[in-house]
């Protein structure tokens, strides 16, 4: 589980896992709030189908379609046919005086159908509103405009077949009426467009009042006596009692709504529930009298019938979804557990790295994640219905929303704990930063207060030179200037010295600044550079001329132990081959051989590391296969690490890595890698051989586990003579890995080494050379 969690598949399918499981509990919820009522509270399950929500909208969905269909059947039928010669006057319709028409404002409903399904509507619609918004005209100048424009905008006429433009002009405010002539035509082919739609809708016979129901009303208009039930009766009493005479159903409501207060019979009330409804509801009017029946056996099919056999299955749906989500909550802390885990590792390496959003500075991603948090938080809270009010789709579309919530929380995580394993959490902060620029403010506190004290002085100045007016704008402007230009020189100056920096740190010691015009500080600190370069420029030789004399001493030495120890080396072999009796003679020989040979490796290591420093390496370039001549180095020392119980533990990527380098040396750094590993790694334990490309670069990590604590610096152990053990018990001369690193360095490469108590690890990198090179 441990290395399959840094897959990168496997942690594409951990993250799609959470975020389609946090969807899944985000629509359970929804749905357990849907079927609660919103209230999410489990004694909602005991209550009745008649006391829910869904009933009440059941029923004014029933009582609505039908009243709406019988309105609309009065508006656009005469003798049970549509009838589109049917005047209507715009200006009475809608209100009491409907009645009342007047011909020059009167058009048939076949007229104002055409003029909104044609378009004539909305042109009108547009007119009306650009007249009124352009430059905030008044109704009259609004009015002047439209009539201008009044046979473009009036397709169809009045029955009179006189213009409403024409019929403005007899009255003594003509464009104040055809703006309000206008409007009217505009609200009413509107109304009238959307209830010949109602109309066609509702004409199926379920929606007609004589279609059986599960619910019985009688609703009475007060104000014009108009009657609506669905009882066959045209008396709103006799309606009542035709209803209570039917044992098949109960009262559901009655109550009588008088300047649109309701007061309830609390008789007739089937429950807590419906009073607090239908209190609010209105039917017809503000003065309407209201009876209401119910057949709780639901034998019609209708909305009544359907909305019960759905609340029946509520149970099973609710404790469902419930179940559902706590499994999803599961799945998603085992999940977000597992990417915890796993975050910032990767397949095949062996230190965690950072995803690119870990870049930027921690506040910066910390802000970013908030705001975009309370901006889906803000869209819950405010654009969002409440559960009881949503379709089917509107649930879906919430929990991906939901969904796509927690995956910013989940990168917003995961980012977090990436941070924190690579330790960047603070390095990469704007905290840091600003402490660090806070330090170098105060460590040079005399630069910073005089360039503060003067700032002051100069903003001071100009604040007093624009109080004396014109005199005061050309000092002001004298002032300003002296200072761009006394800014303008130092940074001149500055620009010198740091070209001057630039050339001595490119190795252009006799770089000298030219300071003839500098004065100042920028001259103090220019003539330091100089200076310096001349300080360096005698270290340098300084330096030259000592590892000349090391090289050439080294070297005299190395041949001078040369001679005589090729003479032991040979008379010890010349010894082995006699048949010698003694064993304790035997013992001796074998020490010396071992002590000669030892003797000999220190030499040629002496000797190699006097080429190095002295430049005297000449490097035979090629294209190498870094895998390949890893695996022969591994050939070589196999044996070995099995006598000592090292454990390999390989992961090299299979992709061959070509780079550029000498074959010879590159075994050379090889054979030092590994036989520093073989002298002071600890028996029985791992070593790690990692190799893996990034970017065009070839990386190759050694890792290992050592006898005793390494109590030297990771830098001081590439030092020549050098070694890990203070003891100095081992076999080494403390010149390998200072070889390794010379002889990587000479053929391009990077080497390092990093130590951590008992934990040595080796880093080697080569420019990986890609085939059309």
């Amino acid at each position: 589980m441990g290395k399959l969690i840094y897959k990168k598949s496997v942690k594409a399918i951990l993250l799609a896992l959470q975020i389609a499981a946090a969807g899944v509990v985000v629509f359970c919820l929804l749905n357990i709030g849907f079927w609660l009522e919103d209230s999410y509270s489990i004694w909602e399950m005991s209550r009745n189908y008649e006391e829910t929500d869904l009933f009440f909208r059941q029923a004014d969905t029933i009582i609505t379609h039908k009243i709406r269909g019988k309105q609309n059947v009065a508006l656009f039928e005469t003798d049970g046919e549509y009838n589109g010669n049917k005047e209507i006057d715009i200006r009475s319709y809608g209100t009491s005086n409907s009645s009342v028409r007047d011909l020059n404002t009167s058009y048939t409903l076949a007229d104002l159908l055409k003029f909104a399904e044609s378009g004539g509507r909305a042109r009108l619609h547009t007119a009306i509103s650009r007249a009124l918004d352009e430059q905030e005209k008044s109704g009259r100048e609004a009015g002047e405009v439209l009539d201008e424009q009044s046979d473009d905008l009036e397709t169809i006429t009045p029955v009179t077949g006189i213009s409403l433009s024409e019929c403005s002009r007899w009255y003594s405010n003509p464009a104040d009426f055809v703006l309000d002539l206008y409007q009217s035509l505009d609200r009413v082919s509107e109304e009238i467009y959307g209830r010949y739609q109602e109309y066609t809708f509702l004409q199926d016979e379920g929606w007609s009042e004589e279609a059986p129901s599960n619910l019985k009303y009688c609703i009475e208009n007060t104000a014009t006596g108009e009657i609506y039930t669905n009882t066959g009766q045209t008396k709103y009493a006799a309606a009542v009692e035709a209803v209570r005479a039917d044992e098949d159903f109960i009262s559901l409501y009655e109550g009588e709504r008088s300047f649109n207060i309701m007061t309830a019979n609390p008789d007739n009330v089937l429950n807590n529930s419906a009073a607090d409804w239908f209190m609010q509801e209105r039917f017809v009017n503000t003065n309407e009298k209201v009876f209401l029946a119910v057949n709780t056996a639901y034998p019609v099919s209708d909305e009544l019938k359907i909305g019960n056999d759905i609340f029946a299955k509520r149970e099973g749906i609710v404790f469902g979804s419930l179940a559902l989500a706590v499994l999803c909550c599961l799945l998603i802390a085992f999940c977000f557990a597992l990417c915890v885990l796993g975050a910032g590792w990767t397949e095949g390496r062996c230190t965690p790295t950072a995803a690119r959003i870990d870049r930027i500075p921690t506040e910066l991603a910390a802000g970013l994640f908030l705001t975009i948090g309370v901006l889906y938080l803000i869209a819950f809270l405010n654009w969002l219905p409440s559960p009881e009010n949503m379709t089917e789709s509107e649930r879906v579309a919430t929990s991906v929303f939901g969904a796509s919530a927690y995956a910013v929380f989940l990168a917003g995580s995961l980012s977090l704990v990436r941070r924190k394993r690579t330790q960047t959490l603070w390095s990469n902060s704007i905290c840091l930063m600003l402490l660090r620029t806070w330090r170098q403010v105060t460590s040079a506190r005399a630069a910073s207060g005089q360039f503060l004290f003067f700032y002051i002085i100069f903003v001071i100045l100009n604040f007093i030179f624009l109080l004396l007016g014109n005199i005061g704008f050309f000092l002001m402007l004298v002032l300003d200037v002296a200072v761009l230009l006394y800014l303008l020189q130092d940074m001149t100056g500055k620009q010198s010295i740091y070209e001057g920096i630039h050339q001595i740190s490119k190795g252009d010691l006799e770089y000298k600044i030219d300071t003839g015009a500098l004065q100042g500080e920028t001259y103090e600190m220019a003539k330091a550079v100089n200076d310096m370069g001349d300080g360096l420029q005698k270290a340098v030789e300084a330096i030259i001329k000592n590892e000349r004399l090391k090289a050439e001493l080294i070297t005299n030495v190395s041949h001078d132990i040369k001679t005589p120890l090729t003479s032991i080396v040979n008379y010890v072999d010349l010894l082995k081959r006699e048949n010698l009796p003694d064993e304790r003679v035997r013992h001796y020989v074998e020490v010396l051989e071992q002590k000669s040979q030892r003797l000999r490796q220190l030499t040629e290591d002496l000797v190699e590391a006097s080429k190095i420093s002295s430049g005297n390496v000449e490097l035979q370039m090629m294209k190498l296969q870094f895998q390949s001549m890893l695996q022969q180095a591994w050939g070589e020392f196999q044996e070995r690490y099995e006598e000592r119980g090292l454990i390999p533990v390989w992961e090299v990527e299979k992709e061959p890595a070509c780079i550029m380098a000498d074959g010879r040396q590159l075994w050379r750094i090889l054979e030092n890698l590994l036989g520093n590993i073989y002298k002071y790694a600890m028996e029985g334990t791992r070593v790690y051989f990692e190799l893996y490309r990034e970017d065009r670069t070839v990386y190759l990590v050694l890792q290992n586990t050592s006898r005793e604590t390494i109590a030297v610096d990771a830098q001081e152990l590439t030092a020549r003579f050098v070694r890990g053990d203070k003891s100095r018990t081992t076999e080494g001369s403390g010149l390998g890995l200072s070889i390794a690193q010379s002889l990587v360095e000479l053929q391009g490469g990077t080497f390092s080494i990093s130590v951590e108590d008992d934990q040595f690890r080796a880093t080697v990198s080569f420019p990986v050379v890609v085939d059309d090179e």
